[in-house]
């Protein structure tokens, strides 16, 4: 009988005991390839249209032509910094083997000289990754998704912080006019 209860005593303390180790998101390994994006409308003073083409930057549509009743807001792609710009299926982001530097759109071959890299903080308890651009200072955070398969991840879901849109009235005043969230979808 004291077997049996000394055997009990063990088991309860014990055998119902689940342990998980958290591993942060291995982002080396190959070059990450942005395969889509989708722009989610958190709020807005009227309806919105989003119309989407191969190309996002992370940054406010502050390029605003009058239309009739309706105002169209564009982003000006052309003086974004290339870590907040990407090209659906051409924009790739390659890792250093430490998760610590960026390579944007770089291809290794010869003659080719590396470009300066992106300084990248994460956050594995929290899932969030923070892309530093040393020339302007800026920082661009993203919370990360990762699917991963045997061996390593084969998907990264980035979503950005909040981006909001001011509407520039004629009369000089601004008027909080939209405010969305991009969602970046990478595979290697």
């Amino acid at each position: 009988m004291r077997k049996l209860i000394s055997f009990l005593v063990v088991f309860v303390l014990f055998g119902c005991e689940k342990y998980e180790q958290y591993s942060p998101p291995k982002l080396t390994g190959g070059k990450w390839i942005l395969t889509d994006y989708q722009i989610v409308d958190i709020s807005s003073i009227s309806p919105v249209t989003i119309v989407k083409d191969d190309t996002i930057c992370i940054g406010s549509f502050n390029l605003q032509t009058i239309t009739g009743n309706s105002v169209l807001m564009k982003q000006d792609y052309k003086s974004a910094t290339l870590d907040r710009k990407f090209i659906r299926g051409k924009t790739t982001w390659e890792f250093d083997s430490n998760n610590t530097q960026l390579y944007v759109n770089y291809l290794q071959m010869p003659g080719v000289v590396r470009p300066e890299p992106y300084w990248v903080t994460l956050d594995s308890y929290y899932n969030i990754m923070k892309i530093m651009n040393q020339s302007t200072g800026s920082v661009a955070p993203y919370t990360v998704r990762q699917t991963q398969d045997v061996g390593y991840a084969t998907t990264m879901t980035l979503i950005s912080s909040d981006i909001v849109t001011d509407l520039y009235l004629t009369n000089g005043q601004r008027s909080k006019a939209v405010t969305v969230r991009v969602t970046l979808y990478f595979s290697r």
